[in-house]
């Protein structure tokens, strides 16, 4: 159900684990700031010129103080505005900016209604969603606000004020949804590091460890078996290591809601992105082999390859592929739809029309075509005359799951589906949680060395305790040179204030204490794996429900640290507060949808669309019903009204409930359909012939 929410990008801000306002920027001064010099200090809040402006071009993330000291990293790239007590943080192409100003007002409320009167003295936006989240990371209060924007504009404007004493700390977010979605990660950069005088994270640097003892996990049981039922999760695995040995290894509910077979640490789970630190696991062995090198030209390997942009396939290197560093954005090749028909060649063929939107190592994009490009390629420098699936299932089974023991990992569905395999699950309409088609995710074949495998924990245990050996399995026996893996765990690209991406390898220091692995989330599956390399712990948690889930969001891994550190009580409360949040979220979202939308209007879309990528998709009327039908799956529809009175053709049946988002718009007196696929705008038009 992650669809219909489109998650509000201030859920992300609130922390609890992407907007018209103001004028452009005037232009910057010539100074940089270069990370490694002092913090430049803007002129003082009382200063005698409160009109006086700063203005900085920022060569490279530096640490930067606003005007009453509090301290905070500004994104390279970006340009930095200080004038009076208010500063403006703005990437180069003025997409997006993130104001900060602080305000002594009695609340919240109105610290954010003052903000924006200071900031743009005219906004008149309507808030659609408020939050009030635990304070965290220091700050006392926390209260998030998101507003109102019409469909045309294409804007996410939101605000988050956090209190420290007796000031209310606001910062301010406005920019169109395609620039969000290129430059999220920079203004997470700068406003998770915004720290005021007072605030102090709570830390386990210098900590050591605690033993995972039986008491403590029956703690850790109970609690996943809490949460787990107050997240309405219908069945999900757990297994701990520490010490270089399994410690806990456990399975919680049933694998579909409704019967009696219950998860087990052998139940298999779709991986989603869990999948991509196996594949650069791969790519390790390979460059171990001699067959390929990480600075190895993509174009040397597979010469057909090609994004939209020639320079950047010319100097486009395997390592490259995995870093989410290229400029290259989030883009699933229309494999959403049409999938059937698509071979990975075809998927990799699509790629010569995804163009760069940010520079080369200029911004973190997250990029499964790209991955799954990686994958293929270095299943090509080892199989050569083999089509490129097979050649990736054949590298796959011969150089990760073999060597590590992981028997029941495969990419098989059909093999799956004999196996003792976790059904998917979404919300239905209703908020129930509803098992949904078997595969739900089969779409994901074309980008399969992305976010394809199925596994459990038990295998997944033997692929992280050698992750957690350096390149050695339970045994001891060598599976990759240590040289090799750890070159994975290299920053490539910085996703956030205390977050980087390696190749194909999430990097987090959370509260001081290093975290590596990798989350995953496809349509009715989610999954984690973190390991804490400097205290030889490790988690692998797989589940049969779809993200966002009030189990997801860092709580297990909240309650981990907790565990292992004494950490304060907050597990509980994240969890509380994420099932409230989202299930006001789905309903208020549900609520604009005619689930029974009137015949003459279902008739009046009714036909078949095309899209060069995305496919042919239908619309027809069975009965009183509408059917949105794409061949490999088809849904239910509603009628959507927005508060700007857009009416939106949208999917209400498990998992694609709520996405994707159609506007129907008459054009050229032949009706179209529109909708926004990441930074991506697609028009189905009717399908000729027709």
């Amino acid at each position: 159900m992650r669809h219909l929410l489109v998650v509000p990008l201030v859920c992300v801000v609130s922390g609890a684990i992407a907007c018209g306002g103001g004028g452009e920027p005037r232009p910057a001064r010539p100074a940089s700031a270069v990370a490694g010099q002092p913090p430049p200090a803007a002129p003082p809040a009382d200063s005698a010129a409160p009109t006086a402006e700063s203005v900085i071009e920022v060569g490279a993330d530096a640490p930067m103080k606003t005007p009453s000291g509090a301290s905070y990293t500004a994104p390279k790239g970006w340009t930095v505005t200080t004038r009076g007590g208010v500063v403006i943080l703005a990437d180069a192409q003025r997409e997006v900016s993130l104001t900060f100003v602080e305000r002594r007002e009695p609340d919240a409320e109105a610290a954010i209604a003052a903000a924006w009167r200071q900031v743009k003295p005219d906004f008149a936006r309507k808030a659609k969603r408020v939050t009030t989240p635990p304070g965290r990371r220091g700050w006392d209060s926390i209260m998030d606000v998101d507003y109102e924007t019409t469909t045309e504009e294409a804007r996410d404007v939101f605000a988050s004020a956090r209190r420290k004493g007796d000031t209310w700390y606001v910062a301010l977010f406005d920019g169109t949804k395609e620039g969000w979605g290129r430059r999220w990660a920079g203004a997470k950069i700068a406003f998770f590091s915004f720290k005021a005088e007072g605030v102090e994270e709570e830390s386990f640097a210098g900590k050591k460890a605690r033993v995972l003892d039986e008491e403590r996990l029956r703690e850790l049981e109970a609690f996943i078996e809490e949460a787990r039922k107050a997240a309405s999760v219908p069945g999900m695995a757990v297994a701990v290591l520490q010490g270089g040995k399994v410690v806990f290894e456990r399975g919680f509910g049933v694998r579909e809601v409704g019967k009696s077979a219950p998860v087990t640490p052998r139940t298999l789970f779709r991986l989603a992105s869990m999948t991509k630190p196996l594949t650069s696991l791969m790519l390790s062995v390979l460059v171990d082999e001699g067959k390929l090198g990480w600075d190895t030209p993509v174009i040397r390997i597979l010469p057909s390859f090609a994004v939209g942009d020639a320079e950047l396939t010319r100097r486009m290197t395997m390592q490259n592929l995995l870093c989410g560093c290229t400029g290259i954005p989030y883009d699933n090749l229309g494999t959403d739809f049409e999938y059937a028909g698509v071979t990975p060649e075809a998927a990799l063929a699509r790629m010569k029309d995804l163009a760069p939107t940010t520079g080369f190592g200029e911004a973190y994009q997250y990029s499964n075509a790209m991955v799954a490009a990686a994958g293929y390629v270095a299943a090509h420098a080892l199989y050569p005359k083999k089509p490129l699936g097979p050649a990736y299932y054949d590298a796959m089974r011969a150089k990760v799951f073999d060597p590590l023991g992981m028997k029941a990992t495969t990419f098989d569905v059909a093999a799956v589906k004999r196996a003792d395999h976790a059904s998917a699950h979404d919300r239905s309409p209703a908020y129930e949680m509803v098992s949904t088609p078997f595969p739900a995710t089969a779409w994901t074949g074309p980008l399969d060395p992305s976010w394809g495998a199925w596994s459990n924990v038990r295998d997944l245990s033997r692929y992280l305790a050698m992750e957690m050996g350096k390149g050695k399995t339970l045994e001891g026996k060598r599976v990759v040179s240590e040289a090799s893996l750890l070159k994975r765990r290299e920053p490539q690209a910085r996703s956030g204030d205390v977050t980087s991406y390696g190749l194909a390898f999430a990097l987090e220091t959370y509260r001081g204490v290093q975290v590596l692995g990798h989350p995953g989330a496809v349509w009715a599956y989610s999954s984690d794996l973190f390991f804490l390399p400097e205290h030889d712990v490790g988690v692998v948690m797989l589940s049969n429900v779809d993200s966002p889930t009030p189990f997801g969001g860092g709580v297990l891994r909240r309650k981990i640290f907790e565990l292992l550190f004494d950490g304060r009580d907050e597990a509980r409360e994240d969890l509380a507060y994420a099932a409230k949040t989202q299930e006001a979220d789905f309903r208020r979202e549900i609520g604009k949808v005619d689930l029974a939308p009137d015949r003459a209007w279902l008739e009046r879309l009714a036909g078949t669309y095309e899209h060069p990528w995305f496919g042919k998709v239908s619309l027809r009327v069975e009965g009183n019903r509408g059917v949105f039908d794409v061949g490999e799956w088809q849904s239910s529809v509603g009628r959507k009204t927005e508060e700007d009175g857009t009416v939106k053709l949208v999917l209400t049946s498990p998992p694609w409930i709520g996405w994707p988002e159609l506007v129907p718009r008459e054009v050229e007196g032949r009706m179209t359909l529109h909708m926004r696929a990441w930074q991506r705008k697609v028009v189905f038009e009717p399908a000729k012939g027709k």
